[in-house]
């Protein structure tokens, strides 16, 4: 089958190199651990299922999963949120190849300009991840690789496909592995005439993106030497506010901006010492936009270097420890405002993992210093206990937190001497295996968040603040079935996300949401369909700032695949199949029912 083409033979590049075994999973821990083994819920998207998914972007990719709910300002293309079981847009952390790309402005990253057609694999794991990873991980993280390189021989791949709107996607890959080393290029590319951005215009946002990624490798003396590059870069036209408060003006027909995301990065790998593994990289992150009616922008350059060690000791112990040194550059110009400056940050972790019998611990502490936010400790604990060869129970306890981005300390309603946004979270969860074709995931949580940074007073004397608090309540749930050629999948996240200052429903995230989805594989078909449901939310009108609640909603998607033989498919997929009207965001509008389809091809 092609599907088997599509994935066979590669070897992923930088530290996601463990991760391509089936069920190994790295964001966890920094190393390649099993995802049965995981103390914490992760969720792990394939090329196969991120292929089936045709999605335009990330945020289209994982609005689709258990816990996640995104919010986008109309079609391609656009802004869009991303909020991990109730917490902010800005509380996940998102990576390409292990380095982050969240933004030094907003604080989080352009996953509505992501493109995924170059993507291998996606790791999403929920709950605060500090420990390991830093700053913005309050939510979860999210692990992004790009096709890697091969070890040996040749391979191509290639797609094409036409949509709704005078939508084109196509994408092109190359690899080639010898001994002496190991090359992959891959390029794509997605133009659209888009839709109107708000409910009230019928004029069409367009979008366009071309998105390129390079990666290569070598040994040199026992050691491997790696590099990758991605980028992704384009023009999206949008409506919105052009000008601020109080003379509000509504651009009707579109204004545009160029955008330009990517991460870059060079590392060294390998055992200094017998037991030893250690990885040193040096990484560039860069998150550019470029108003094209107006001066205005806002760019994030970002410059790390970092060296993880994990120690393998008696009986299995594993002891991570490493330390990070970050300078990050900002430059805003927004409506007047200008600011240009470096930020520098330090970090040391370490962490310990243990299996004794039936029980496993993982523990973690995480030391940080922020140039102007001041030091911040953040630590995580973890425990899993087999109560029987098919039940798994689990329990943790971690924090974490998000410095104050240059635009809240210096721009709108700037405030210096802002603190870091704090979190801790309790999560109880069991995993049993009803027999070998079921299994069934429960999860408990509660998410609590203090000094929330908000803007207050009257404009234009606002300021930001460390004044708010939340929490956030649920229950999550998640059953699958494998029965010979079909898969059946239902999972169903109730919450409680209460902002705690005024007793109202956090924003944008609803109280009731699941999906569920049933495929068939065998031979040369693949097919399925995928049913999600939102329940209602609470919002700010986009026209006139005045409270709204947004309707619940169903959608129906559908896709199938048909190889033609062992390098040739073609594939098309039904989206919002019920052609349903409904709102992620107010006032700004959503594609109706819209069909895409094409063509791939790889090496046999």
């Amino acid at each position: 089958m092609m599907r088997k083409h599509l994935l066979a033979g590669l070897v992923m590049l930088p530290v996601t190199a463990l991760a391509q075994d089936a069920g190994i999973v790295i964001t966890i821990t920094g190393y390649g651990v099993s995802a049965e083994k995981a103390l914490v819920p992760v969720e792990v998207l394939e090329r196969a299922a991120i292929l089936d998914a045709n999605a335009a972007d990330m945020g289209e990719l994982l609005g689709r999963s258990n816990g996640l709910e995104a919010a986008r300002n109309g079609g391609p293309g656009q802004a869009t949120s991303l909020f991990f079981r109730g917490t902010e847009s800005d509380h996940n952390l998102v990576m390409i190849n292990g380095v982050a790309i969240n933004s030094a402005a907003v604080a989080s990253a352009s996953l509505g300009t992501l493109d995924t057609q170059l993507l291998q694999r996606v790791e999403v794991v929920k709950g605060p991840q500090s420990t390991l990873w830093g700053s913005g991980a309050i939510g979860g993280v999210i692990n992004a690789s790009t096709l890697p390189a091969i070890h040996q021989g040749n391979r191509a791949f290639a797609s094409a496909g036409y949509g709704a709107n005078n939508t084109l996607r196509s994408a092109a890959i190359l690899s080639h592995g010898s001994p002496a080393a190991q090359l992959s290029v891959g390029i794509s590319r997605h133009t659209t005439d888009g839709i109107p951005t708000l409910r009230i215009s019928d004029v069409d946002s367009a979008y366009d993106n071309t998105s390129f990624h390079l990666a290569a490798a070598t040994d040199i003396h026992g050691y491997r030497l790696q590099a990758t590059h991605w980028q992704t870069q384009g023009e999206s036209e949008y409506q919105a506010f052009t000008y601020p408060p109080p003379d509000y003006r509504l651009a009707l027909a579109p204004v545009s901006q160029d955008f330009l995301t990517s991460a870059s990065s060079l590392s060294l790998e390998g055992k200094p010492a017998g037991a030893v593994e250690s990885s040193l990289q040096l990484s560039l992150a860069r998150d550019h936009i470029d108003q094209n009616d107006s001066p205005d922008f806002t760019h994030t350059d970002r410059t790390t270097l970092s060296l993880r060690n994990t120690a393998h000791l008696r009986r299995g112990d594993k002891l991570g420890f490493g330390a990070e040194v970050t300078r990050e550059k900002a430059g805003i110009l927004s409506f007047g405002s200008r600011y240009e400056g470096t930020t520098d940050s330090q970090a040391v972790y370490l962490q310990y993992d243990a299996s004794r019998g039936d029980h496993h611990w993982l523990g973690g502490l995480r030391l940080f210093r922020h140039e102007d936010a001041g030091e911040h400790t953040t630590w995580n604990l973890g425990y899993g206990y087999h109560l029987s060869p098919a039940t798994r129970l689990k329990a943790n306890l971690s924090t974490g937190y998000r410095y104050p981005t240059a635009v809240e300390r210096f721009v709108f309603s700037p405030n210096p001497d802002l603190r870091p946004e704090r979190s801790r979270a309790l999560e109880l969860g069991v995993t049993h295996h009803i027999d070998h074709r079921q299994r069934l995931d429960l999860s408990l949580f509660r998410t609590d968040i203090d000094d929330l940074i908000v803007s207050t007073g009257a404009f234009p004397n606002t300021i930001n603040v460390n004044i708010n608090e939340a929490r956030i309540d649920g229950l999550e749930a998640a059953y699958r079935l494998q029965q010979g050629p079909w898969t059946l999948a239902a999972n169903l996240l109730l919450m409680d996300p209460q902002d705690l200052s005024n007793d109202r429903q956090l924003l944008r995230r609803s109280r009731v949401s699941g999906t569920a989805s049933l495929g068939y594989s065998r031979e040369r078909l693949q097919a399925g369909a995928e049913l999600s449901y939102n329940g209602s939310r609470d919002d700010v009108d986009g026209i006139s700032f005045t409270p709204t609640t947004l309707d619940a909603f169903t959608l129906l998607d559908l896709y199938a695949s048909y190889d033609l033989d062992d390098s040739l498919q073609v594939f098309g997929r039904l989206d919002n199949a019920l052609d349903t009207d409904y709102e992620v965001a107010s006032q700004y509008n959503t594609p109706g029912r819209n069909l895409f389809a094409g063509i791939r091809y790889a090496t046999p």
